[in-house]
């Protein structure tokens, strides 16, 4: 049982549409002035009829002129099924072809076949109509549907269409579950003590009273101030179903063939590339033919940009559609494409690449994963399964869980972490960035112990800007990345720096000379603490000396104590246990005690206290040193 089945009729004008529908729900479609008048649908009509398991079925009852294909097709991208109509007394007319053209493009898959009218002709006619039918028929989705006779005054036929809709209803409908919702608007009035009121089948998602949805174009947001879904007030709009939508707009703020969405992340698109058809009636379509576009319930202008100069009738091919205004669109979204003048049905099929390029003549079909991977540039490099990363996609938040391990499982798609993730294409990217500004940071400093992670991660962000639009790597993030290079044993961390796993400290035949004459002077100097301008005048070139004094405190084997001073990392660790080992009984120390402890001058005493202080190991209280409470 489905509870978002919507069945449309399909047929030409006068074949007996809205008086089948009428004489199934009970309900009057054609609800216009001029359609009363004139005895013709113009807009589309809806209603709905209770089965009796309980569930209800919508209908849309569309016009069958040939100056209403437009409303008619803007109605049928919301059919799950159809009622493809034919009077008895008149047979397959041109609309009736044009219709079942539309239907076939917009991948109508599921239909009952009724002819009306039965009562106005006699057995004879009627069996012509049907071979006539079921000829015509060949070769389409409706080839096997079952086919009825139907009178608005026999009430066997009601009984029957009842009993084959109910079939259909037990039929699986595709689920147009989605992270996101969207309802292209086909209706917008006002009603008196409500306010603005819109109407739309919601092709996917679902929508609850009191959310808030953005309009587009104009990317407003409204709240929903009250849902009906067939004339009845609910709390939850669900796919599929015709949804009423009191917003708390301006009726001037929003027009037919609006999207509203849940979604505050829908971009639009002046370039598409679709799979197409062009129908075998049809005459040949040129390159940079002019065509008009019916997507969701709006009608655009547009140029066909095709490899070749030429399709020819019946072909099937891929082509690009540059737009003359913006659409809001999805991979796997169905299009219909009509001739500008004279108007009529030519082709249609469905958007593979809803953010296509001019930049080439090939174009590519998207899967699945295609599409995913395609929309996944427009994140940050590293996403999560909580970023709405679903939500330019056609897919359903589990389609895309599955569809994420299926290319984390070709390695199309790399798990930095529990939840983050890089595409293969761009993690390959940022590695190979990250291993030359290493190397180049080695080859610039050898002595030292690496690059900065901080400098590292700028200088990966600026190549990436040109690269990925949106692009930030945090420090979360590229912690992420730092730890797989060290898990690929590419890079090791020392201290704050990063370096290649195999980098190793090669002194030149100069610096080892100045690394030894440095060591000495320390070895051999009066105090533990030894003043840096002692060190520089020996006799060696400063720029290697100031060189060797950073890389030695670099790797341990100095002790920067201040600016001006530095110290031995083994006389440094011996003073730093023993005042440890003193306040194990003491709970303050002064200069003087400091100093008989360590057999330091009282000057170099004060210095290596100060820089305690500052490593926060101890606490200054006027004239004596506490251990630092942490």
């Amino acid at each position: 049982m489905n509870n978002h089945l919507i069945i449309g009729t399909s047929g030409h004008i006068d074949h007996g549409k809205t008086a089948l529908i009428r004489d199934l729900t009970g309900i009057e479609t054609d609800r216009l002035k001029d359609e009363k008048a004139r005895g013709i649908t113009i807009e589309n009509g809806y209603a709905h009829l209770k089965l009796s398991d309980g569930s209800i079925v919508g209908f849309i009852d569309v016009p069958g002129h040939e100056k209403f294909v437009k409303t008619m097709i803007s109605g049928a991208i919301g059919f799950d099924a159809v009622l493809f109509i034919i009077a008895a007394d008149e047979g397959i007319k041109p609309q009736t072809i044009e219709h079942l053209h539309i239907l076939e493009h917009l991948d109508i898959r599921t239909g009952i076949i009724v002819i009306t009218k039965v009562d106005l002709v006699d057995k004879d006619r009627l069996q012509a109509v049907e071979y006539e039918i079921r000829h015509f028929l060949k070769g389409t989705f409706l080839e096997n549907s079952t086919l009825l006779t139907y009178s608005i005054f026999d009430s066997f036929s009601k009984e029957n269409l009842i009993r084959e809709i109910q079939k259909i209803n037990n039929l699986e409908i595709s689920s147009k579950e989605s992270s996101i919702s969207r309802l292209y608007v086909d209706r917008v009035f006002s009603i008196k003590g409500f306010g603005t009121v819109t109407t739309g089948t919601l092709m996917e998602g679902h929508m609850n009273k009191g959310d808030m949805l953005v309009q587009y174009p104009g990317n407003k947001s409204y709240r929903i101030k009250g849902l009906q879904v067939y004339g009845e007030n609910v709390e939850t709009a669900n796919f599929g179903q015709r949804v009423a939508i009191n917003l708390t707009a301006n009726i001037d703020e929003i027009s037919r063939g609006d999207l509203l969405s849940s979604s505050d992340k829908i971009d639009s698109t002046m370039i598409i590339d679709i799979h197409f058809k062009l129908d075998v009636s049809s005459e040949p379509v040129k390159h940079w033919q002019r065509l008009k576009l019916y997507h969701g319930t709006k009608e655009i202008l547009c140029r066909i940009a095709l490899v070749d100069d030429l399709i020819l009738p019946g072909d099937t091919k891929v082509i690009q559609l540059r737009l003359e205004e913006p659409l809001y669109c999805k991979a796997k979204d169905h299009i219909i494409l009509r001739t500008y003048s004279p108007v009529h049905t030519i082709g249609g099929g469905y958007i593979i690449n809803p953010f296509a390029t001019k930049k080439g003549k090939v174009f590519i079909e998207m899967d699945d994963e295609v599409e995913l991977l395609k929309s996944l540039k427009l994140f940050s490099p590293l996403f999560s399964l909580d970023q709405g990363i679903f939500e330019k996609t056609t897919l359903s938040f589990d389609l895309g869980v599955k569809t994420i391990d299926n290319l984390v499982e070709k390695m199309e798609i790399l798990k930095i972490s529990e939840n983050s993730f890089i595409t293969f294409e761009l993690w390959e990217h940022i590695k190979k960035i990250c291993l030359l500004e290493i190397e180049k940071e080695h080859k610039l400093n050898p002595l030292r112990n690496g690059i900065s992670k901080e400098t590292l991660r700028s200088k990966i962000n600026d190549h990436l800007v040109k690269y990925v639009p949106v692009v930030n790597i945090n420090k979360k993030d590229f912690s992420a990345i730092l730890s797989v290079l060290i898990n690929q044993e590419e890079i090791k961390i020392i201290g704050d720096s990063i370096a290649l796993k195999t980098h190793q400290i090669r002194y030149t035949d100069a610096q080892e000379r100045v690394k030894l004459a440095l060591l000495k002077v320390i070895e051999e100097y009066q105090q533990p603490i030894v003043p840096i301008s002692e060190l520089q005048k020996l006799n060696y070139d400063k720029n290697i000396i100031k060189e060797l004094l950073y890389h030695l405190i670099n790797y341990e084997i100095l002790v920067k104590i201040n600016d001006e001073n530095i110290m031995g990392v083994e006389p440094y660790k011996k003073s730093k246990e023993s005042l440890m080992k003193y306040f194990e009984n003491n709970k303050t120390i002064d200069v003087a005690q400091c100093r008989d402890l360590l057999a330091f001058s009282r000057k170099s005493t004060v210095l290596l206290l100060e820089h305690f202080d500052k490593i926060q190991l101890t606490k200054r209280n006027e004239n004596t040193r506490t251990l630092f409470k942490r």
